[in-house]
């Protein structure tokens, strides 16, 4: 029977670096211990905050970071929410140089049906599909 365990951005976080020896063991023992169809559940706020940890706090490389992302979306223990926004969002992170955090807001409201997401971010609104300058 699958079993889904939520974790926190912490977790996710020892998945891309080991800065912490005992934090990085404990979730590759969880890793481990895991059974076949078991998954670890990423909510999308997990998602944002890792993006943003690894880049502000710990300057990984925009690239770097969509790697990780890309890399958490293709295994097989992880299930992310809103998955095709997620990935979408990395793909056109990498093809528009549009902000990731712009990019999967629109691209959950375009997926929950919204025709256009209005803002007030002219660059957004320039350069992401489905973006529409307010004011």
């Amino acid at each position: 029977m699958t079993e889904r365990f939520g974790i926190d951005t912490n977790v996710l976080l020892r998945v891309a670096m080991a800065d912490d020896a005992k934090q990085a063991d404990a979730v590759a023992a969880l890793l481990r211990r895991l059974e076949q169809d078991d998954v670890l559940f990423v909510n999308v706020s997990v998602v944002l905050e890792a993006y943003w940890v690894l880049n502000r706090m710990y300057r990984y490389p925009r690239e770097r970071i969509l790697d990780f992302i890309q890399a958490v979306l293709e295994r097989r223990e992880f299930e992310v929410a809103a998955y095709e926004a997620v990935g979408n969002a990395v793909y056109l992170c990498r093809t528009a140089n549009v902000d990731f955090a712009d990019v999967l807001l629109s691209e959950m409201n375009r997926l929950d049906g919204c025709a256009k997401t209005f803002t007030f971010d002219r660059k957004a609104a320039r350069k992401i599909p489905g973006m529409e300058l307010l004011a």
